[in-house]
């Protein structure tokens, strides 16, 4: 909560901040005023936009993705298992396990690069949220329970109705919700399958599936026994890793090269991550605030098993020269951990 006084004198610049200020984001009017003369306003910590406090209250719509309300004079899209996106959200959003193909070819050709190879074939699937709760019963999860789970890496044999054919935007930006499902046995030993909530943007589904991807590459490789916030910690980092990659996507091999050996985690002596397709002077102004966004939420978060998991391993691994497989080592010495097969 945020306040600015009603009386008083300022410099110019405050003045129009002042100013500025007054209007809500999401119902365009001036915020009001208490009994003491102080106009209080809640505000999102990356998007700063300031608002009503009531409209966290008053069944605002929320986007599921970016976390931003929506202003009135738009209209958010709800999706069918009940979460909201927001049109730029949408813009890029994933909807089905078809369009996630190639990003999952993509995130593999990432580990590859930093000789991190997941050699194991397994399903992919895109599912909605009740499906993705459903399967974290069966795999008898429960940390998972302070924050919400948008992804899921599975070691148990289940049967999971997999979305084939995700909802599309008709005309006048009115969302088609006719969802077509068929159920997928996923099954196998260490990693069955890896399960991704629907409907995000491309940028938050591939941290997801980076981080998730990193969860399997550890149960296949004999680490079994990690502690859990530094497994989880692990896990951020590599989604972050991927994010920062797509921040410097490019067709010149050699000049992303040059990014990558200097502003990434390296494992030895592993190539820089794989050069994505699309380049980032090649997105829109949101999808660059958007990758912006999701790298303040992983080092950002506060949580006791990501948030402080995620700054225990980046300790780690600034000691280590950003080297992922030295980390590794003491993930396993602080963990009382041995792993079944030597790295």
């Amino acid at each position: 909560m945020h306040e600015i006084l009603k009386k008083g004198k300022f410099h110019i610049d405050c003045y129009k901040e002042y100013y500025r200020n007054r209007n809500c984001y999401v119902c365009q009017q001036k915020i009001p005023v208490n009994a003491e003369g102080i106009r209080k306003f809640s505000e999102h910590p990356f998007w700063k936009e300031k608002y009503c406090p009531i409209h966290d209250e008053d069944g605002t719509a929320k986007c599921c993705s970016c976390e931003r309300l929506e202003p009135r004079g738009t209209n958010y899209v709800m999706l069918g298992d009940f979460r909201w996106l927001c049109i730029e959200c949408m813009g890029s959003a994933v909807m089905d396990t078809n369009e996630v193909q190639p990003l999952h070819f993509e995130i593999r050709e990432f580990f590859e690069g930093l000789f991190l190879k997941v050699d194991k074939e397994f399903a992919l699937l895109l599912v909605e949220k009740q499906a993705l709760n459903k399967a974290e019963e069966e795999e008898k999860i429960d940390y998972h329970r302070a924050a919400v789970t948008r992804g899921l890496c599975m070691s148990e044999e289940q049967i999971v109705p997999s979305i084939i054919k995700g909802p599309r935007m008709g005309p006048d930006n009115q969302l088609i919700t006719d969802i077509v499902t068929e159920s997928q046995r996923v099954s196998g030993f260490e990693v069955t399958g890896i399960l991704i909530i629907y409907g995000l943007p491309r940028l938050l589904t591939g941290y997801i599936l980076a981080h998730e991807m990193m969860h399997a590459w550890l149960r296949l490789n004999g680490y079994k026994n990690l502690k859990l916030e530094l497994e989880e910690g692990l896990c951020q980092a590599l989604g972050l890793r991927w994010l920062e990659s797509q921040t410097f996507a490019s067709t010149d091999a050699a000049a992303a090269a040059a990014v990558a050996s200097s502003s990434s985690f390296s494992s030895s002596t592993a190539p820089p991550a794989a050069i994505t397709s699309k380049k980032s002077d090649d997105w829109s102004i949101f999808e660059k605030k958007l990758v912006e966004f999701c790298m303040n939420q992983i080092k950002e978060d506060d949580s006791p098993v990501y948030g402080l998991g995620f700054k225990q391993v980046y300790e780690m691994m600034v000691s280590n020269n950003y080297n992922i497989k030295d980390t590794l080592k003491d993930i396993v010495s602080a963990s009382n951990a041995t792993p079944d097969s030597t790295v």
